[in-house]
């Protein structure tokens, strides 16, 4: 008998170490999504290719990483505004000023970012496009990608969001893509080693490029056009801007000179950032 349990024992100590390892397995394994709808919290590493529809919000653990295949295409669902919130955080003066609906909670509730470390090589035949639902676009249709440590982008597109890029990782870089029609920033910079290189920015109406942090950033070689600010440095930050041209979208005072940039004055060529058809933040048009 005393045999019968230990053998027992065993078998059950097998089994629980055979299920911990199909556990363990099962996380670390990379998920496949062709042409699928997504939300929610992932500790799975992802490849995404085809039509992908953000459903909710996405977050990814940070040692995980989600990589977007060339020619990919990802749309942003979203829900009716919540009315009668109170203001996030991140609404300051300038925000509240506009009286800007976006700087509630509710729209916070009701529209979608993806949170990871996004590694998003297109090419220039196949670019990875993230951008509105929407048969009819807007700014803000959409929330923001937070940028993990380590994430990459090159030749994207992406557009009509609320805050477009937002880099809270190290060690990021955004290369040879197109960021426009973002109703905040088009980029957000707030860790160090960043490299935004080669891009067409556009259209944002708080600022195009905003370095929040000191930091050893770069900015070089980009075409930014059209915003309320080219490049925004706050908080010390002192990014390397190197070989940039900002048309029409004017030069933050806090910022260093920089190197062989060429600026150009002269008025907006739109009215500025609208939300549900109401200018927000009107261009010097």
């Amino acid at each position: 008998m005393k045999k019968i349990i230990i053998n027992i024992v065993k078998i059950l100590i097998i089994l629980i170490a055979v299920i911990f390892v199909f556990i363990i397995v099962s996380a670390v394994a990379n998920q496949n999504i062709l042409n699928g709808k997504v939300s929610g919290i992932s500790i799975r590493p992802q490849t995404w290719s085809g039509d992908i529809i953000v459903t909710g919000d996405v977050l990814f653990a940070p040692w995980v990483s989600l990589a977007i295949k060339p020619g990919t295409k990802i749309f942003f669902e979203k829900k009716p505004d919540i009315d009668g919130t109170n203001w996030t955080k991140w609404a300051d003066a300038y925000i509240k000023d506009h009286n800007d609906p976006t700087g509630k909670e509710g729209y916070a509730e009701s529209h979608f970012d993806i949170a990871a470390k996004i590694i998003a090589l297109g090419t220039q035949e196949e670019p990875i496009v993230f951008t509105s639902a929407q048969t009819n676009k807007e700014y803000a249709d959409w929330d923001q990608l937070v940028l993990f440590s380590g994430s990459r982008l090159e030749n994207t597109e992406i557009s009509y969001a609320h805050n477009g890029v937002n880099i809270s990782g190290n060690g990021v870089s955004i290369r040879n893509s197109k960021i426009h029609d973002s109703l905040w920033s088009c980029i957000d910079v707030f860790s160090g080693g960043s490299v935004i290189e080669g891009n067409e920015v556009y259209h944002c109406w708080h600022q195009a490029i905003g370095v929040k942090v000191p930091g050893n950033n770069i900015v070089r070689g980009n075409f930014v056009h059209d915003a309320q600010l080219g490049i925004n440095c706050e908080f010390g930050a002192d990014p390397e801007i190197i070989n940039n041209r900002f048309f029409s979208a004017p030069y933050g005072q806090d910022c260093s000179v920089g190197k062989n940039n060429e600026i150009q004055e002269w008025p907006a060529n739109t009215e500025g950032g609208t939300y549900s058809g109401v200018l927000i933040y009107p261009s010097n048009q």
